[in-house]
């Protein structure tokens, strides 16, 4: 299958690992053409503190909603993905680490829309 991607809205680094993905996935040589929209939304949210009130555990999450096109249809898929990790602290590690997931989130998405996308003239 070959996946082209129209436009990406949202979260730049999600958007960017998504994208990275989906041509990893893609066949240029192939017959199934597929036009995609992507508009992603990434969320850290604390869920846990302290006694003095600093963040001591985060939900990271990513919504990506997906517009698919394919011979003249339409049609709409939202995938997400969510951890929730400890606050090593605001450091270059920790910020590595929620990157990390970030990437991991991606490759999840992915995994989880080609099976879709296969499955696109069936629907």
């Amino acid at each position: 299958m070959m996946i082209s991607i129209n436009k990406m809205e949202g979260d730049f680094q999600t958007n960017n690992f998504i994208s990275n993905q989906l041509k990893l996935a893609s066949n240029p040589k192939s017959q199934k053409n597929f036009n995609v929209s992507i508009k992603s939304e990434y969320n850290k949210k604390i869920i846990a503190k302290d006694s003095a009130g600093l963040a001591t555990d985060y939900k990271l999450q990513a919504t990506i909603n997906f517009n698919v096109s394919k011979n003249g249809i339409n049609k709409k898929i939202t995938l997400s993905e969510s951890l929730d990790i400890k606050n090593e602290g605001e450091n270059f590690e920790q910020t590595n680490y929620e990157n990390s997931i970030k990437r991991n989130f991606a490759i999840s998405i992915k995994e989880k829309l080609i099976p879709y996308l296969l499955s696109f003239d069936d629907n």
